[in-house]
Parts: C-alpha cells; sequence; structure tokens
C-alpha cells in the first residue's frame, strides 16, 4: 500500500503538518516533506544551482539583518533533504501539495512538480486561501498552511483537488520558461507566475508608508496584513532597503535592522507613487483615516484637559477673583463667570 505524503513550503507548517499527523491524528499521513527556499525571487538555473541561491541569501544578510545565520546553514541542507525523500517516493505513493497566497509557495510548488515529472504518483492540490472554513458563529480565512491549527487541518484537506495531465504539463511548462527568463523577481498574476521587474512590489511598498517616521516593522506588518499582494516579509524589508538607497523613503535609526529602523516616505517617494493613480488614492485615504484618528485622540485629551480646568476653576471660586482664576486655567472670564449662575 502507498503512503501519504504532504509537502509544504516553509518551516512553520512543517511543524503544524507534522504534530497533526503524529499527535493531533487530524489529517491521515504518513510522511511530510518540506521545501524553504523562495524561488519567487533571485535567479533560477534548470536545475537549480544550490549554490547561488545559498549566495543570494549571504548577500543580502551583508545588506541587512533580518536573515539569519542558521537560515543560511539551513538553506543547503533543506535541499538535500528535498531531493533525498523525493528519490524515495514510490509511484503508488499519494503526494497532497500545499500552499497558499504568497508566491513562495506557489514558485515552490511548480518546482517540486518539477522535480516529481518521471513519476506517475497521484498528486493533489490543497490552495488554502480559496477554501472558506465555517463555525457555528465565525469564518476562518487564511493565507498559508502556516496559519492552520493542526486540528483543523482535515476542514482543508477534504477540498484537496487531483491535478490533471494539462495542468501538470502547464507546470513543467512554466518552470521550464521562468527558468530561461532569468528575471530576479516572480509573481503570482493573471492565473500564472510571471517573470517581472526588481520594482514591481515598490508601489505597493510605498502606499503603506507614511510622511511621518514609523518604525520599519509596523509597516511590513500592514503590507502584509492589508495587502493582497503575494511577497513575504523578507522580501519587503529587502526592497525597503533598496528604496531607502533610491531616496524614496527616509530612514533614521539603526539602519538595516527591522526593528530599530524608522522609515517614511520622501518627496522623491511621493512623486514616484504619484505615477500611480490607484496607489496614491490609497495612500491620501489612509493619511486621512490616520489625520481622523489623531483628531479624535486629541480632542479626547483636550476635552479631559478643560474638564480639569473647570473642575480646578470651581473649587478657586471663594479663594480668588475671577481674572487670576481666568490666568491661571487658561479659561475666559465669561466661562468663569457663567460658574456662578
Amino acid at each position: 500500500m502507498g503512503k501519504v505524503i504532504h509537502i509544504v513550503f516553509s518551516e512553520s507548517a512543517e511543524v503544524i503538518f507534522k504534530y497533526a499527523i503524529n499527535r493531533e491524528k487530524s489529517i491521515v499521513g504518513d510522511k511530510v516533506i518540506s521545501f524553504y527556499d523562495n524561488l519567487s525571487n533571485g535567479v533560477i538555473d534548470n536545475p537549480i544551482n544550490i549554490d547561488d541561491r545559498v549566495n543570494l541569501l549571504k548577500e543580502r544578510n551583508e545588506q541587512y539583518s533580518y536573515i539569519h545565520n542558521n537560515d543560511i546553514d539551513k538553506l543547503k541542507e533543506n535541499y538535500d533533504k528535498l531531493y533525498n525523500k523525493i528519490s524515495k517516493i514510490n509511484d503508488n505513493d499519494t503526494i497532497y501539495l500545499w500552499y497558499g497566497q504568497y508566491d513562495k509557495e506557489i514558485c515552490g510548488m511548480i518546482y517540486v512538480l518539477h522535480l516529481l515529472k518521471d513519476k506517475s504518483v497521484n498528486i493533489y492540490t490543497v490552495d488554502v486561501s480559496d477554501i472558506i472554513v465555517r463555525y457555528s458563529k465565525s469564518i476562518i480565512l487564511v493565507k498559508s498552511p502556516g496559519g492552520i491549527a493542526p486540528e483543523n487541518l482535515d476542514k482543508y484537506m477534504k477540498d484537496a483537488r487531483k491535478i490533471d495531465s494539462v495542468e501538470y504539463q502547464n507546470s513543467l511548462n512554466q518552470w521550464e520558461i521562468l527558468t530561461k527568463e532569468k528575471s530576479v523577481l516572480r509573481t503570482y498574476r493573471n492565473g500564472k507566475v510571471e517573470s517581472v521587474s526588481e520594482d514591481y512590489f515598490d508601489k505597493d511598498i510605498l502606499k503603506f508608508t507614511d510622511r511621518e517616521y514609523i518604525k520599519s516593522i509596523v509597516v511590513v506588518g500592514n503590507i502584509i496584513s492589508n495587502s493582497e499582494i503575494g511577497i513575504t516579509d523578507d522580501y519587503i524589508f529587502w526592497r525597503i532597503i533598496q528604496l531607502v538607497n533610491s531616496g524614496k523613503i527616509n530612514f533614521k535609526g539603526n539602519f538595516g535592522v527591522i526593528g530599530e529602523m524608522d522609515i517614511c516616505i520622501s518627496d522623491e517617494g511621493l512623486s514616484y507613487l504619484s505615477k500611480y493613480p490607484k496607489e496614491m488614492e490609497y495612500w491620501n485615504k489612509i493619511k486621512q483615516d490616520l489625520e481622523k484618528s489623531k483628531k479624535f485622540i486629541d480632542d479626547i485629551k483636550n476635552q479631559g484637559r478643560m474638564e480639569e480646568r473647570i473642575s480646578i476653576a470651581k473649587k478657586l471660586l471663594d479663594v480668588l477673583d475671577i481674572e487670576t482664576i481666568a490666568e491661571k486655567t487658561e479659561l475666559t472670564i465669561d466661562q468663569i463667570k457663567n460658574f456662578y449662575k
């Protein structure tokens, strides 16, 4: 009897699936295979040049302190494990490929399909971002398998879809095209993964960057939480570094350290963003919403101060003259006279 093998594309998903299979018993499975590399960015070859992929991480690690050295060490090891485990897959095994909205996961899935092309296995895909899980009083939407609770995986697995021969061949053709184009960035659009320019997402990053300084980690979080774009947090921060270098974003603090670097959009950045009316309109809306929120908070604070001044003035009515009370509380004489009525 063949094995049931789940393939995921992040460390967090790997942990969740192993726990679900070995402890929760919430889904059927014999093995979990994980692939970590983000093939949506950086030049890719056919076959993959692992040294080039490792060097890409090293180069970026020199520019900013977001990638840990152990991530670099783990990458080569992960490739070795991936190739070894896939080589042991038999024709009577069943494969489940789990992915979500992120370009990293979609590109990883296409690569794994390429590696499986010579095996006659049953392959199912589970796009978790396309599945709505309903409870009695709520619904759950996730962007990635790494965001699913282990006990809920069975609710997603029942919507697995078997990949047909035409779709499989399209994926193989896609991989061939992507590796020949030698692009440094790829994203899922128009129903397929396409090569795009390196600055393709810059407008989406800038539209979440305020005029006032804010922690870069907050900006990255806002982009991930509120945007439909499928890039990962490490790539967003790397592009922020490039936008600083090109003068479109200003910074203060510890350059290249996400938690210690404050950023704001520059005049040049606004000029660049103005070329994209939809994104510029969104930036203005965020700005207006922030101003309304700030005014609301200031009004509450001012109301509190006013009430405090009035309270003090009333206590001084029998002690000081009206002019002195007005001077000390910053109220008008007419306001204080009203307290006698």
